[in-house]
């Protein structure tokens, strides 16, 4: 129990963190934005961002999977790919086209292998509209890992990744 409380506390922080980040860019502070969503990915991860960023998205999402078949496995999964969209929002904003459709692509990768490892009929609020990920990526090439998980989920939208 001690565990499960840990790790909604944990959910419960990082999402406060992206809130703010939310807010900040919404404020047109897309840099501070971001320095919050390092921290939040530094919280989540339970490391600094040097470290954290040695490592790629499909180990990012084995490391908060942690052979771990529960919600809250998920949910550190969805919040980081939530994380993910947030960035690419303000990278958008910041006028850095790749940096945004990295992060945007990585959001909509580990929401898919999210929905395909964990089965469940209620998805937090937090998590990314896989639609929405979509429209925001548009007709950009998109790797064939990512193109082979939305044909797998038979997305709406995604015949043409």
């Amino acid at each position: 129990m001690a565990q499960r409380d840990y790790l909604l506390r944990l959910i419960e922080q990082v999402g406060q963190l992206l809130r703010r980040a939310i807010h900040q860019r919404e404020r047109h502070s897309p840099q501070e934005a971001l320095q919050s969503i390092m921290a939040a990915c530094e919280r989540l991860f339970g490391m600094e961002a040097v470290q954290l960023f040695q490592f790629t998205p499909d180990q990012h999402f084995a490391m908060l999977a942690n052979d771990d078949a529960t919600d809250s496995a998920r949910d550190k999964i969805l919040i980081y790919a939530s994380l993910n969209a947030e960035a690419g929002h303000c990278y958008t904003t910041l006028g850095q086209p790749k940096l945004a459709h990295q992060s945007f692509v990585n959001a909509l990768r580990l929401t898919l292998k999210a929905r395909q490892q964990f089965l469940s009929d209620g998805w937090p609020d937090f998590a990314p509209d896989v639609a929405a990920l979509l429209k925001q990526l548009g007709n950009t090439p998109i790797d064939a890992d990512t193109a082979a998980l939305i044909a797998a989920t038979a997305m709406p939208g995604a015949a043409n990744p």
